[in-house]
């Protein structure tokens, strides 16, 4: 078995194409030295469809039985530990490792083919600074040299941060890890992906401004953080009348946050606010009101408070913001939450 090729957005999962370069060969390689004969399969959930396929594919090349993890999957940082003890070796597609994950999980990556030359392109045309951060996500992290050649085609330097910590490769930023951009010297910076929430990361991680080069739609955006503190300075306003405050700690791997937990609920108690710790994998809405909490600070992944918010009846605040409520710090002072 070679590389196998996967299509996003294909309705026939046993086509085997859903637009992403997954190399399984290297996985099945390493199931035949080990010996693996059960194996365990995850993915986030713009891959889950592919699973079957891939599962029966699996399966024919090697005869080890493959098991899927049904749950959802947020990242790297939520590997399914429980399927990990039912099996010899565990695959978890879409990501890269973080080196908090058990020996027997092989990470394969999924890389989008989407050509970064027009998105780019068009980005270039609304650049102000000669120096620019690129960045992106490892979808497109392979293909991060095309858009340096382009900008460069418009006289225009772009760098890239460095790997390290939790990041795998230079250029590449993660939801909770800005520490790639973070390390450079440059007065605005280039994502390459889809979707907000990277880019706002990096506009509140660094203050700096943010262009958005979409290589799907192609569309080209420029960031504007003012909406999302908007709401975040409303949170931490209706969090400021409640009384009993859940400490939510994350039970999957790359989550967890006990310590900080714990120093985030002895500075609500000298504030004489009721606070108690919750252990859960993954957060709900129904779970906070059933233990009646009036509001949560979440230690785990920051989209929960940040992307999931309108799914909440209760104000969900990051450690920081929390702060914030608390006179810690000053709103001015406003930090991304990031996990290092």
């Amino acid at each position: 078995m070679g590389r196998a090729l996967l299509t996003a957005g294909s309705n026939n999962s046993s086509s085997g194409d859903f637009g992403y370069d997954l190399d399984l060969g290297r996985a099945v390689e390493m199931m035949r030295k080990c010996g693996a004969t059960r194996v365990g399969l995850q993915a986030p959930e713009g891959l889950k469809r592919a699973m079957p396929a891939i599962a029966k594919q699996i399966a024919r090349e090697t005869g080890a039985e493959v098991i899927i993890s049904g749950d959802p999957c947020f990242g790297a940082c939520d590997v399914d530990l429980n399927l990990c003890e039912e099996v010899d070796l565990m695959l978890h597609l879409g990501h890269a490792e973080l080196g908090q994950e058990p020996n027997n999980v092989i990470f394969l990556e999924a890389r989008m083919r989407e050509d970064l030359r027009e998105a780019v392109e068009k980005a270039a045309q609304i650049l102000k600074a000669p120096r620019v951060g690129v960045t992106t996500t490892i979808q497109h992290v392979h293909n991060l040299g095309q858009a340096l050649d382009v900008l460069k085609e418009h006289g225009i330097e772009g760098v890239l941060g460095p790997a390290g910590g939790r990041v795998k490769y230079p250029g590449q930023v993660l939801g909770c890890s800005y520490s790639t951009v973070r390390a450079l010297d440059v007065d605005e910076y280039l994502f390459i992906g889809t979707g907000q929430f990277h880019p706002l990361g990096i506009a509140l991680a660094t203050g700096k401004r943010v262009v958005v080069a979409d290589p799907v739609t192609g569309e080209v955006s420029e960031i504007d953080t003012d909406p999302m503190l908007r709401r975040r300075f409303g949170a931490i306003t209706r969090a400021g009348e409640a009384k009993r405050f859940a400490v939510l700690v994350s039970k999957k791997p790359g989550q967890k946050r006990m310590e900080l937990a714990r120093r985030l609920m002895h500075l609500g108690e000298a504030r004489g606010l009721e606070m108690f710790l919750v252990y859960l994998d993954n957060i709900e809405p129904d779970r906070l009101l059933n233990l009646g909490a009036e509001a949560a600070v979440s230690t785990a992944c920051p989209r929960v408070a940040l992307d999931d918010a309108a799914k909440y009846r209760i104000p969900i605040l990051t450690p920081p913001e929390f702060e914030v409520l608390l006179g810690e710090r000053r709103w001015e002072e406003y930090e991304f939450d990031e996990i290092e």
